[in-house]
């Protein structure tokens, strides 16, 4: 991401969080980044595509650092403590911009954010499923779905305290609470020997698949930064070969069993223009680290 477009997305936030999304105009976005109205339009085509970037900007932000803690060690329950408190903490400091989303009704119902919407939510709970699976072992996988949304039912109250009623809320205490709630409810549905009350398929109908699929956001970070740093450097008809490798390379990362000779190869050639190597090498890092 180029400096003066991070630059403009944290000034948005910043008014729309203090002044709401529409009575805050580009020209007050620009002042505020001391640039002119052109130049903010050299970087977003709207303030309705600004809304959209800082979105994708936050979600990449929190999930990369997600993925950073699950390196840090630890057992299975500090790790996902951890995670929990990362993700927490991020919504946590952005209630302000929350509340102006829910007041202002500011975020367009397009595809574009229909489908950021669906991103989040299906990292979210597979944040959850990745860690309960660590956590608990194959013994929880019927219960994984019951599990994962009664989790993002409970944390949901908690927050419409925080952002709508100024209760006092700490991450790391939200986090630590819902570590003991999970426990609570894994020993009480293994005990009874309960049946679920919504399977692993019906909840992948809802939210994709979501017991097979890798969490890796970082990966999905990195991609994104590569599609951006391509379009910045270079024109699709000046380099039909590097468009053509990235196209392949996201498609294949998507995949359910991406095949590997396809990716490192896409990598490697990726790596020979200067401005994708850094995210390139880091790509290849983490995949050998995944055992891709």
């Amino acid at each position: 991401m180029k400096k003066k477009e991070k630059m403009i997305i944290e000034a948005g936030m910043k008014l729309f969080a203090s002044k709401g999304y529409n009575t805050t105009s580009v020209q007050e976005i620009a002042d505020e980044c001391h640039m002119s109205k052109g130049a903010f339009y050299l970087y977003f085509k709207s303030k309705e595509a600004l809304l959209i970037s800082i979105l994708h900007y936050y979600y990449d932000k929190v999930f990369t650092r997600i993925h950073e803690v699950q390196t840090e060690g630890g057992t299975p329950k500090e790790a996902y403590r951890k995670q929990l408190t990362v993700y927490y903490d991020n919504i946590l400091q952005q209630k302000d911009f929350i509340k102006m989303q829910l007041s202002d009704r500011a975020l367009p119902m397009n595809e574009e954010t229909q489908q950021l919407a669906k991103q989040i939510r299906l990292a979210t709970v597979q944040l959850h499923i990745d860690n309960i699976k660590q956590v608990y072992g194959d013994v929880a996988i019927p219960y994984i779905a019951d599990l994962c949304l009664t989790i993002e039912g409970m944390s949901h109250v908690y927050f419409e305290l925080a952002i709508l009623y100024d209760f006092q809320l700490e991450a790391e205490e939200l986090a630590a609470t819902m570590i003991h709630r999970i426990d609570d409810l894994m020993g009480g549905m293994m005990e009874r020997e309960d049946l679920p009350l919504i399977s692993v398929d019906q909840a992948s109908d809802w939210f994709g698949p979501i017991y097979e699929r890798s969490f890796d956001p970082l990966t999905e970070s990195l991609l994104k930064e590569l599609r951006e740093q391509a379009e910045a450097h270079y024109e699709v008809k000046d380099e039909p070969d590097l468009f053509e490798a990235l196209g392949i390379l996201e498609n294949e990362l998507n995949k359910q069993k991406p095949r590997q000779v396809i990716v490192k190869g896409m990598l490697y050639q990726l790596k020979l223009y200067t401005p994708l190597q850094t995210h390139s090498e880091s790509l290849l890092r983490i995949l050998k680290e995944d055992h891709l």
